[in-house]
């Protein structure tokens, strides 16, 4: 029989748990390796160590804390998520993956259910990338980041994921050392809010995640010639931000017309020198593209890149390519036979947001991942928020999906 984990305690951790890094109207703060992660960090330390788990960081200051329960050479099962926010962000992105996966663990130890392997809660590092690339603690666990990348940051003057990890008191050059065998795993669970408004719209209770988008992210900069904002007439301009603007609305059309469920953006536009009275001499902007399927990804690389080219003054430069990653359709099975026998209504659906998931599912681990809704689809916002009845129903349905996968029903 499974018992029901004790929502009440998962409320009470996720409330104190999103204090930590808080201001008033402006939600959380809490970014990777900064101060407030790392209160963050001791926080969760001492709630594992009280629920009775074995306690270590590895070399990426991954938070791991393990439960024995079964024989030796049976495997291992992991769930977790992460603590790190996006500057302002909300307090329960990653936070309810890892303090969910604490509670089921709490009501296995309670009601002395012997699993048939043993059990670990992993806290990832900067998953919010922070500091370049995000996932980035779940891909050091398989090897997966690229060569040079702790020594890059998101702008001038902002500190390396090396320079702050080496703060935090681990060493960037043996960031290696975190690399572990994928076969060390039966699988991995990641519970989260789905970060969108389907769920919520639809009134359905449950998302079975079926795949986790890709995500390719591209800097182009296009150069042309600072001059003097009042006195270079508008026909002599080379204005870097006027070459760059097509672009912009060229790019929603170019993602429409390969796939509608793709989704392509450009958030982020930096000119130089950036003063009134100055036309920009050069325009940088990042161009990111979301799919499920990688040729999508490709075609629209390849759109860009012919582009630029055919065009003095543009370039592309890669900053990460990150490929869609299926779910294990057992799990996805599970998470939906979960959801009924807890009687919650449940749908199959991608994620479109990135998880350290991605990392297991591209490892070759048998991946899972379980949706809860989330208010008008608020998240990276102070205004985030779900309901403590949804709260404790996505975490009733990750431990009914593990022990169901034990073998236990």
């Amino acid at each position: 029989m499974i018992p029901n984990i004790n929502g009440d305690r998962l409320w009470a951790d996720l409330m104190a748990l999103g204090e930590i890094g808080y201001a008033e109207g402006r939600g959380v703060t809490r970014t990777a390796l900064s101060d407030a992660d790392l209160a963050g960090r001791a926080w969760l330390i001492k709630k594992y160590e009280e629920a009775g788990l074995a306690v270590r960081t590895d070399a990426a200051y991954n938070v791991i804390g393990r439960l024995a329960c079964g024989k030796s050479g049976a495997g291992l099962v992991a769930m977790g998520s992460h603590l790190d926010t996006v500057p302002q962000g909300g307090k329960f992105d990653g936070m309810l993956g890892v303090l969910g996966a604490l509670e089921c663990v709490r009501t296995i130890r309670e009601h002395r259910i012997a699993l048939p392997w043993d059990l670990e809660i992993i806290n990832f590092t900067d998953e919010e990338a922070a500091h370049n690339a995000g996932t980035l603690g779940s891909r050091a666990m398989f090897g997966q980041l690229k060569d040079g990348e702790l020594d890059k940051s998101l702008a001038k003057g902002k500190p390396t994921f090396g320079e702050d990890i080496a703060r935090a008191g681990k060493d960037p050059a043996r960031i290696g050392e975190a690399r572990r065998d994928p076969k060390e795993f039966a699988f991995y669970l990641e519970l989260h809010i789905e970060q969108g408004r389907r769920l919520e719209s639809e009134g359905i209770q449950i998302g079975a995640v079926t795949a986790i988008v890709g995500i390719y992210r591209y800097l182009v900069t296009v150069n042309g010639e600072a001059s003097h904002a009042g006195t270079t007439p508008m026909a002599l301009r080379e204005d870097a931000l006027v070459k760059a603007a097509p672009l912009f609305t060229l790019l929603p059309e170019w993602v429409r017309g390969r796939n509608p469920e793709m989704v392509g953006t450009i958030g982020q536009i930096e000119l130089h020198p950036g003063a009134t009275n100055v036309v920009p001499g050069r325009c940088k902007f990042v161009v990111e593209v979301r799919s499920q399927h990688q040729a999508d990804m490709v075609h629209l690389r390849e759109v860009l890149c012919a582009y630029a080219a055919g065009r003095p003054g543009w370039h592309v430069e890669t900053i990460f390519e990150k490929e869609a990653a299926p779910c294990s359709s057992e799990l996805i099975q599970a998470v939906a036979d979960a959801a009924r026998a807890e009687g919650l209504s449940c749908i199959r659906m991608p994620s479109g947001a990135g998880h350290d998931a991605q990392s297991f599912a591209a490892a070759g681990v048998p991946t899972g991942m379980i949706f809860t809704p989330c208010h008008r689809g608020m998240s990276h916002s102070p205004e985030e928020w779900i309901e403590p009845k949804q709260a404790a129903q996505g975490c009733q349905v990750l431990l009914r999906t593990l022990l169901t996968q034990a073998g236990i029903a």
